[in-house]
């Protein structure tokens, strides 16, 4: 989900709001409420020395520093996860593999280059996959775009990108394709499956597609909402998802944000990605903040053995939320922040 300033590379134009939601069978657009507690979560084992990074001295956004310096930015998001000492120096065989059920990604942005290896319609299969509406190449671009000097860098450039296009090129889909681009995940032994987007209601066919991703290993994170307060998206809210809110530089929950089901907080105001026109913009949403934790959990997956994680472990996910639990910091209420803040260092 995501609400997004659409810029160029030269020219902060306007501030459009966007979200993705499903209503019964439709995937359409709603507009997300401010909402800040300071209330304390419930006690959790955590990582000692955590400490939230402190982004008050930011001058300008990562956009307007992009554009200044004209080389290679690292966007406050990525720089909150204490993620530098983790993130691979050199090329990792086998990679993470990494399912975007999105509206498509442009995977010959310079920073989404050789990110792509294996795509598929789900809304017609014989069609190749394009993305004409943006929203999936702004995900990725968090998830994985090249640390190659020029841009910004990814939390986690060293995985695969698998491209499942569910949504068209108006942000809209079904229940029926995102089924199709899940099970499609599943038969291509994908390991970690995106959805930064979401349904207001349940629908037994997507449970069932979900449980059976989730129960052969995959993890599946997903946007908690854009809907102002109100109650956390599917599949966000199902048991085994990880659903993700929307926090600002400052660590408070975005206005937009849903509550609820929440499980952990990460950077969705203000951030810097790659845009569908070879460019770069400025987005908002839960959307971001669900692929700022893929990118999390893929380099955990990718560092398996330091986090004490068997790759065969078919019940991964209750496994990796118990690993973000530790390295996550209370910011507020769980309603609102889920178990808080992921930082692994």
């Amino acid at each position: 989900m995501i609400i997004f300033k659409k810029v160029t590379l030269f020219l902060l134009v306007l501030t459009l709001v966007i979200s993705f939601y499903i209503s019964k069978d439709f995937l359409g657009v709603n507009n997300p409420k401010t909402y800040v507690s300071s209330s304390t979560n419930s006690g959790e084992e955590k990582s000692s020395n955590l400490k939230l990074v402190n982004n008050s001295e930011r001058k300008v956004n990562d956009l307007q520093l992009l554009i200044s310096k004209k080389k290679q930015v690292v966007p406050w998001g990525v720089n909150s996860l204490g993620i530098d000492k983790l993130q691979a120096k050199k090329v990792s065989i086998p990679k993470i593999k990494v399912a975007i059920l999105d509206s498509g990604i442009n995977k010959e942005h310079e920073d989404l280059k050789g990110k792509v290896v294996k795509e598929f319609n789900a809304i017609n299969p014989r069609q190749p996959v394009s993305d004409n509406y943006g929203h999936g190449t702004a995900v990725a671009g968090i998830i994985a775009a090249n640390d190659n000097e020029v841009g910004i860098r990814g939390v986690s450039p060293n995985v695969e990108i698998y491209s499942v296009k569910v949504l068209d090129d108006k942000g809209h889909g079904n229940v029926r394709n995102l089924v199709r681009g899940i099970q499609w995940c599943i038969d291509n032994k994908v390991q970690i499956i995106n959805i930064s987007f979401g349904m207001s209601s349940d629908h037994p066919q997507l449970r069932k597609a979900i449980e059976a991703a989730t129960s052969s290993g995959i993890i599946v994170i997903a946007a908690a909402g854009n809907n102002y307060g109100g109650k956390a998206d599917y599949p966000a809210s199902y048991k085994d998802v990880i659903s993700v809110t929307a926090v600002n530089s400052n660590y408070k929950v975005a206005g937009f944000s849903a509550r609820g089901k929440i499980d952990f907080s990460a950077p969705g105001v203000d951030i810097l990605t790659t845009s569908k026109n070879g460019g770069y913009a400025m987005y908002s949403g839960t959307s971001l903040a669900a692929a700022y934790v893929t990118g999390i959990i893929s380099i955990i997956l990718e560092k398996h053995e330091q986090f004490g994680i068997s790759m065969r472990d078919k019940k991964l996910s209750s496994k990796m939320i118990s690993i973000l639990k530790k390295y996550s910091i209370d910011i507020g209420n769980k309603t609102y922040y889920g178990n808080g803040f992921i930082k692994l260092s």
